[in-house]
């Protein structure tokens, strides 16, 4: 077990309500293990469902403990992605990252994709997520999607809730532009400038805009990558045959190995191109920096206090 997975159970987050409506006390296998086998049920059209969820095609649904699920129908063909997609999910889990419960369900025979609501929370439009708590929040999820191939995220995949001491955390949602089957770098590293190559697809506002995090040092991400580097690659592969032993679509053990093998190459592309363009923080430079800017201060008080 990674140190990562040690020290996930609950991701900073004290009100108890929100660690067992995301499973954060949960052992990643057990996690595994429970979406694995959860029962989703009432599956109908609701009025108390988000309306952008209505207009989408989306159902509500219930699983035995009551809680609200957010369901769509997906073919047999589609399946199999979805599941590649659960896998992900489980990933941001092992990382630390907050995120939505988001599995494949089958009812009756039939596929869904389906996401837990998420209670009492706001979009992150609603905040100035370029400052603190969320810029390293997002720029840290910045690794995360890279690693998923999904770099079409706007304000309406994060949420925000706050802690019983007020504290903001981000909760990611919907995994679904997530493409972990592709072989090869999908995505790549500009070379001139920090940043990745493809171009955004979406009309929203993306709030992963690499330029934006341009200015940060490797401080900010080494936590993130170390964790990710530091996953075994046995355990990559466990953790995404544990995933698809509860699918019985065809093909399962080349996808399992085919998504390891990309984690693992995805992985290492990534930690490697941050490193290249992130260095430590310098400490003496900052405060000579701030001893400066507080020097003009003074400055600025002792001459007003002349002219008064």
């Amino acid at each position: 077990m990674s140190n990562a997975e040690m020290s996930n159970p609950e991701f900073g987050i004290k009100d108890k309500k929100i660690r067992q409506h995301l499973y954060l006390d949960l052992p990643i296998d057990a996690l595994i293990e429970k979406m694995g086998t959860l029962q989703l049920t009432d599956i109908c059209d609701s009025r108390d469902m988000p309306f952008f969820a209505q207009v989408r095609g989306y159902l509500s649904a219930k699983d035995p403990e009551g809680e609200s699920w957010l369901v769509k129908k997906v073919t047999e063909e589609e399946a199999i992605e979805h599941k590649a997609q659960e896998i992900a999910y489980y990933i941001d889990f092992m990382l630390g990252t907050l995120a939505a419960p988001t599995i494949l369900s089958v009812h009756n025979g039939v596929f869904y994709r389906a996401t837990k609501t998420i209670k009492s929370a706001m979009q992150i439009g609603s905040y100035n997520y370029l400052e603190k708590p969320f810029k390293k929040i997002l720029a840290n999820d910045l690794i995360n999607r890279w690693l998923f191939f999904d770099e079409d995220r706007n304000p309406n995949n994060y949420l925000v809730v706050h802690d019983i001491d007020s504290r903001k955390y981000v909760i990611v949602i919907d995994y679904n532009k997530a493409d972990m089957l592709i072989r090869g770098m999908k995505i790549s590293g500009n070379d001139q400038k920090f940043g990745w190559q493809r171009k955004e697809k979406t009309r929203f506002l993306t709030l992963l805009k690499p330029d934006s995090f341009s200015n940060m040092s490797i401080d900010d991400f080494e936590e993130r990558l170390s964790a990710l580097m530091n996953i075994k690659p046995e355990r990559i592969m466990e953790i995404c045959k544990k995933a698809y032993s509860f699918f019985t679509g065809p093909g399962q053990e080349e996808t399992v190995r085919l998504i390891t093998a990309n984690l693992l190459e995805r992985r290492t592309y990534i930690d490697d191109y941050f490193r290249k363009w992130f260095k430590p923080r310098d400490i003496e430079q900052e405060k000579q920096e701030d001893q400066r800017y507080a020097g003009l201060g003074q400055s600025f008080l002792d001459y007003y206090k002349q002219k008064e």
